[in-house]
């Protein structure tokens, strides 16, 4: 597959889970790719014509959060079906590194069993506190998982 035109989706509280996919999308683009960021505070849909998707939500309880739920529930259906996909989140540094329950394995696990095909394992980027901030590398981290997703992307 050459170059793709994707949407990173993602929900953020405190603004650490959006710097987190604005990473992972610039990580998409200089990977080669067409890629748009999508808010779910502003937009709740999806237009049609993408080619992967890449949804990412922070974690509360060990969970995505409600926005981003809605948001595979509402708009993941079998038009999906075959697609790329990527998961990603934030996540306190004690739930990432004890390997718990997080948001971006949630949704990874709720695309794939959607029918949707995985480009990499969730990506957890971890905070510091409830508010953040990332840790010191998490912008790039998320750059890196991005491009490692958008080189998969190229086949």
């Amino acid at each position: 597959m050459s170059v793709v035109r994707g949407a990173v989706v993602y929900y953020s509280r405190y603004g650490n889970n959006e710097k987190t996919a604005e990473g992972v999308a610039q990580g998409l683009r200089e990977a080669g790719h067409e890629v748009e960021l999508v808010n779910l505070k502003a937009n709740k849909e999806l237009a049609p014509g993408y080619d992967f998707l890449v949804v990412g939500s922070p974690t509360r309880g060990g969970r995505n959060s409600g926005p981003v739920r809605k948001f595979i529930k509402k708009n993941v259906g079998e038009q999906w079906r075959g697609k790329p996909f990527a998961a990603f989140g934030t996540c306190m540094h004690q739930t990432c590194e004890k390997g718990q329950p997080s948001a971006a394995g949630e949704i990874h696990t709720e695309m794939e069993a959607r029918g949707m095909e995985p480009l990499a394992d969730s990506f957890d980027n971890p905070v510091s506190g409830m508010k953040g901030p990332l840790a010191a590398d998490g912008e790039e981290r998320a750059r890196s998982f991005g491009r490692e997703a958008g080189e998969k992307l190229r086949g």
